[in-house]
């Protein structure tokens, strides 16, 4: 992978896609880490005079739209920066469907005066886009400082040696995560599973799960990463012990703690969801995470946008912000959490990827990498 540092800048008009896919509130960047991610290599250019030009997406727009314009990015790349001179933000690449479609035409509009391209937004190099692979066929190109740190610190989960390795998977989307799963079984030692994830893992092993979110397609899928996990010698993997239910997923209501096995009988969790990860579940997986050298986490252990759901996954939280391995969270959910109830200096590394962070651990070469080759 070719690297910034690595090549002349001074003085070049240099193209850098950064992640620009932050929440955006009343006209206002609601949380800037992302933007904070690319600070290191977009100063580095300035500072050797460069004349840059930043391209990044907001959302998933169909077409314009006014809720979606950079416009707001560009006012706290203002601020970050401490000046608005020889650099420029096109606007939401998105609104023009070039992009998604890795439109040759379209990625020649954005290297039209460009002598070279950096990539600095890891969460999209999984997309075969315009932005991400397109331009790259056309400029030279480069890894900024943050897809570097990226791949340094998801290198250590993938390479390092170190025993117990825990990965902690929770939250949905299974598919996204099996692959995961797989490719791991070889060096972790344990796997600590909740979430929509977990429920699907027990509704596979013929539980009852009423109203729970599981995801049926992914059953026959699920039991055989569960049985290639248990045949592997000092392999675990941990489903929930005892749950937290309610009616609802959407607020605290008829809130109840069971046991796991009674979700075995089908009258259990009629009219019931399960929302969060029991108290015994939690002590069990913080007695793992204690013993670990090296933690992987993508996914929450409930559905913590309830706070009354929230409990597992903060004491999770806790426990791997507190534990003396070195400990990745990844995935804009998990690390938003670690975020808000603020622990998210207490961990080794906050991954700025979502589905590319999975990708990338679960083996598979990313377009937006392999275009920096």
């Amino acid at each position: 992978m070719k690297k910034i540092h690595e090549v002349e800048i001074q003085n070049k008009n240099i193209l850098i896609r950064i992640d620009t896919d932050v929440p955006i509130e009343n006209g206002k960047v609601k949380n800037d880490r992302r933007l904070r991610a690319s600070l290191k290599t977009l100063k580095y250019l300035l500072e050797n005079n460069a004349k840059v030009t930043i391209i990044g997406h907001i959302g998933r727009p169909d077409g314009e739209d006014p809720e979606l314009k950079i416009r707001p990015v560009e006012d706290k790349l203002i601020e970050l920066l401490g000046t608005h001179q020889n650099w420029q933000i096109l606007e939401n690449l998105r609104f023009n469907k070039g992009e998604e479609e890795n439109d040759p035409d379209f990625a020649r509009q954005l290297a039209v005066g460009q002598d070279l391209f950096v990539q600095d937004a890891f969460a999209t190099c999984h997309r075969s886009h315009a932005s991400t692979v397109g331009i790259a066929k056309l400029l030279p190109s480069f890894a900024g400082f943050s897809v570097q740190h990226e791949i340094e610190n998801l290198e250590k989960i993938s390479k390092d040696k170190e025993k117990p390795f825990t990965v902690i998977l929770g939250g949905a989307k299974i598919a996204d995560k099996l692959p995961v799963l797989k490719n791991l079984t070889s060096r972790t030692q344990n796997f600590l599973i909740g979430g929509a994830i977990g429920s699907t893992f027990l509704a596979a092993r013929r539980h009852h799960l009423g109203e729970s979110l599981v995801e049926e397609e992914a059953f026959r899928d699920a039991n055989i990463v569960w049985q290639s996990i248990t045949d592997e010698p000092d392999r675990n993997i941990f489903l929930p012990i005892d749950l937290v239910i309610s009616h609802s997923i959407k607020k605290a209501e008829g809130v109840r703690v069971i046991k796991t096995s009674e979700t075995l009988d089908p009258e259990t969790m009629k009219e019931y969801a399960i929302d969060d990860i029991g108290p015994k579940t939690v002590e069990e997986y913080k007695k793992v995470i204690a013993k670990s050298k090296v933690i992987f986490w993508n996914g929450n252990m409930g559905i913590t946008e309830v706070p009354a759901f929230a409990d597992g996954s903060k004491q999770i939280a806790e426990a791997v912000a507190g534990s003396e391995a070195f400990s990745v969270i990844g995935g804009g959910d998990t690390v938003g959490f670690i975020e808000n109830i603020g622990l998210a200096d207490k961990v080794s590394f906050c991954s700025t990827g979502g589905g590319a962070t999975l990708e990338y651990i679960s083996g598979k070469d990313l377009p937006g990498l392999k275009a920096l080759e």
